[in-house]
């Protein structure tokens, strides 16, 4: 476990260091969606600097068995356009591993491919549990959806002491429904759930779902969607008057404050897999690194998750002392506590991390507050 931890904490520390030089670098993939919105391409970018940084510590500390590691960047915009550059990449036929996708819908289109070819995909921020059961190659860094669901069933019992939810799903999104289903399914154990309301995520006008969620008057409405949808219904909740607590997950963030302006995000709460206030000691190593680097404070949670993930496949390089792919497969399915920027990671038998933590955040003064972390 020593040696493990040391690994991270070199990792964080060695940024100013030159990187080595060798004849050949080690290529990895790095396939990340920047989707349709702003606010989406700019989490990407960050999700490409999170892989850059971790990148930047490897090839300090002497690279992958002396080696240099080089990214490949592959963006793209939605699953199609992901499966093609997948299937180019494959057919290259240099490519170590691949760091993507950072949505399901995108990584489930290209990891059966990279199931195929024998690939390994580690995905930092993909939480649909059906992404990782697509075959033994497949890997993901973050915590997955019922986890996610749960905990912000529990939150609203334990904590707000809510009664009774209405929850409002999304449903031509797998996150969303996905969410739903498992918040439903925890909070109903010691709480009701009074309505369940549907849109879709082309909807703008949220007036007939908030109007019936007023008459009903929940404690809580958990609202598991993204940041415009998302941020578009609490702008009109509050409108509206509807005084109840929202809650959200890892789809809302920043985007939503934007999109719903201070005040009407005001006082409502959403999971996540990091916040930059998290005192420990490799985070906050983590994120001055991240601030001489790109002179930014980091917005989303998936740059950290993306640093890991490589950090992830360069341990596992590490331990296998190979660059045979069965190997590092091996290898990465074998993890155990590596301590990484956003927990401490073990796998279970899908490849999905074993009691992974989440943050639970709050929308303050036109401000994203950190208010406890969930241990499962």
């Amino acid at each position: 476990m020593k040696r493990l931890f040391f690994f991270t904490l070199w990792c964080v520390y060695v940024l100013s260091v030159h990187p080595v030089n060798a004849d050949e670098s080690v290529k990895i993939a790095v396939v990340f969606s920047h989707a349709k919105t702003a606010v989406q391409a700019y989490v990407a970018a960050e999700d490409i600097r999170g892989a850059e940084l971790a990148v930047d510590a490897i090839n300090a500390q002497g690279g992958l068995l002396g080696r240099p590691v080089e990214i490949v960047e592959t963006r793209t915009s939605n699953a199609l356009q992901a499966k093609t550059a997948v299937a180019e990449l494959v057919q290259q036929g240099n490519i170590l591993a691949v760091i993507g996708s950072n949505t399901s819908d995108t990584s489930l289109a290209v990891a059966p491919d990279l199931q195929e070819a024998g690939i390994p995909m580690i995905s930092p921020i993909s939480t649909n549990p059906r992404v990782t059961v697509v075959g033994d190659y497949i890997f993901r860094a973050c915590f997955i959806d019922p986890f996610q669901g749960s905990v912000m069933a529990q939150f609203a019992l334990q904590d707000l002491q809510a009664t009774t939810a209405v929850i409002i799903k999304k449903t031509n999104s797998r996150f969303s429904v996905g969410l739903a289903e498992y918040f439903r399914e925890t909070f109903s154990q010691q709480g009701t759930v009074l309505w369940e309301g549907k849109y879709l995520a082309e909807d703008v006008d949220f007036t007939r779902i908030l109007t019936q969620v007023k008459e009903l008057q929940p404690d809580v409405v958990f609202l598991p969607g993204h940041s415009t949808d998302s941020g578009l219904a609490l702008k009109q909740a509050h409108a509206m008057g509807l005084n109840t607590t929202f809650l959200g997950g890892d789809g809302w963030g920043k985007g939503v404050l934007n999109v719903a302006e201070a005040e009407a995000a005001e006082g409502h709460y959403f999971s996540n897999h990091w916040h930059i206030d998290v005192q420990t000691p490799l985070n906050r190593q983590f994120v001055a690194a991240y601030g001489r680097k790109y002179g930014e404070t980091l917005i989303a949670a998936s740059a950290p998750l993306a640093y890991d993930a490589m950090l992830l496949l360069a341990n596992a390089v590490q331990r296998a002392q190979s660059f045979e792919r069965a190997a590092i497969r091996d290898a990465l399915a074998a993890t155990k506590d590596l301590q990484g920027i956003t927990g401490t990671y073990r796998f279970d038998q899908h490849g999905d991390p074993i009691d992974k933590q989440a943050v639970i955040l709050k929308y303050e003064q036109g401000e994203i507050t950190f208010v406890t972390t969930f241990m499962p």
